[in-house]
């Protein structure tokens, strides 16, 4: 059973944080690996897309559970995309693998900050990557990762964090409260779900817990036939 209840965006007011740190309603959240999905995404006012380039890179049809496998360099793939698009829409957050030790982040923010976007998400999140969360305790969370969220904070960017417990989550929101622009609630059994080249979230509410947006992985559609639809398609 899911730590979060579910409530249709039609009928909740989420909150977020805009630069001037003012609250606004915010609209869908999309994960999306290609330019062409990114301009549709960020096609209205309040929506927000996540730019997850990397997610291109593994196999189709796969389970996201690819996602948090060595099998791609992840930010490598996405330092390639942003040198290949002109810019981002206002409300576009970059996936970033976080605890990546090559990595040139000062090249990364940036280079993220040239191509107009908004922030950066810890995706996919060091929790599931590294198995964190099977220790089942308050540090679940991953310091380095934190770190560097703040780290990019400090540079002008916003932040998103992706979580896969809500004991995670908690102790993220603790350390990083007045910071966030919103929580990504990222459960292990998600990870069943299929790539595809669009994957909409769905907006939860736990009342007077997060102070930010708080969001999951719609489940994927079914087919007439009982089987899970990846979206691939769309």
């Amino acid at each position: 059973m899911s730590d979060f209840e579910p409530v249709l965006e039609e009928t909740v007011a989420v909150p977020n944080r805009a630069p001037h740190e003012s609250w606004v309603k915010m609209g869908m959240w999309t994960i999306v690996d290609h330019v062409g999905q990114l301009a549709m995404a960020g096609a209205g006012k309040t929506d927000v897309c996540i730019f997850a380039p990397s997610l291109r890179a593994l196999p189709p049809a796969y389970p996201i559970a690819m996602a948090t496998l060595p099998v791609v360099d992840w930010n490598a793939e996405l330092f390639r995309a942003l040198s290949d698009m002109a810019s981002a829409r206002s409300r576009c957050y970059a996936a970033v693998l976080m605890i990546d030790p090559f990595t040139l982040w000062e090249d990364l923010a940036d280079l993220l900050k040239d191509k107009g976007f908004a922030g950066v998400v810890n995706f996919p999140p060091a929790s599931l990557v590294e198995g964190v969360q099977s220790a089942g305790s308050a540090g679940a969370s991953n310091t380095l990762e934190i770190d560097r969220m703040k780290w990019f904070h400090d540079n002008g960017l916003g932040i998103v964090h992706t979580g896969s417990s809500r004991m995670e989550m908690a102790d993220v929101n603790n350390r990083l409260a007045d910071l966030l622009d919103g929580m990504i609630y990222f459960p292990p059994d998600a990870l069943s779900r299929r790539l595809a080249a669009r994957m909409d979230l769905e907006p939860l509410v736990d009342a007077g817990f997060f102070p930010a947006s708080l969001w999951s992985l719609k489940p994927a559609p079914v087919s007439p036939a009982g089987e899970a639809f990846d979206g691939t398609a769309c």
